[in-house]
């Protein structure tokens, strides 16, 4: 009929690869996305407010309030007034606010954060015993919610490092 069409060298084959080359890396390569610098910030921010919101719970002993910022996990492991009495029967509580400076948390996955503070204690029964300890506690997102581990909290004031 008329002229055949001139190819460009490698024109066809290079489309061809290019789509197989797309179509099998595209969904690899979705599966893979992790967060931007941005988003980690913003879930590391996230779960600070969370922590020092379960800090403020604690402070106050408000135990069945704090309870519910528990993993599911650990609600399994504890009833709520079981964990309510071994809160109360703890000898040390939280001081004051965590300083900022002291407090950093590292993200992981898109669900779990972990939190390192300074975490200032006073005695419950003599308030004028105090001492600060460095701790790194394990925040889980469940349900849109961050949760922290309560059996890590019992023994928070105990524990090494």
């Amino acid at each position: 009929m008329g002229t055949p069409m001139r190819m460009r060298a490698g024109g066809p084959a290079v489309c061809a690869l290019a789509l197989v080359a797309a179509l099998l890396l595209g969904p690899a390569a979705a599966l893979r996305a992790e967060p931007n610098v941005y988003e980690q910030r913003k879930i590391e921010a996230q779960a600070l407010e969370s922590f020092n919101r379960i800090i403020e719970l604690w402070q106050e002993e408000a135990y069945f309030e704090l309870y519910d910022h528990g993993m599911a996990s650990s609600q399994a492991r504890i009833s709520r007034e079981d964990f309510a009495q071994r809160m109360v029967q703890l000898s040390w509580k939280p001081a004051g606010p965590l300083n900022p400076t002291h407090t950093s948390a590292q993200f992981r996955f898109r669900t779990v954060v972990y939190v390192t503070a300074q975490i200032p204690y006073r005695g419950k029964f003599n308030p004028d015993d105090t001492f600060t300890k460095k701790q790194t506690l394990l925040l889980l997102q469940e349900g849109g919610q961050w949760k922290v581990d309560l059996i890590a909290l019992i023994r928070a004031p105990y524990s090494g490092v």
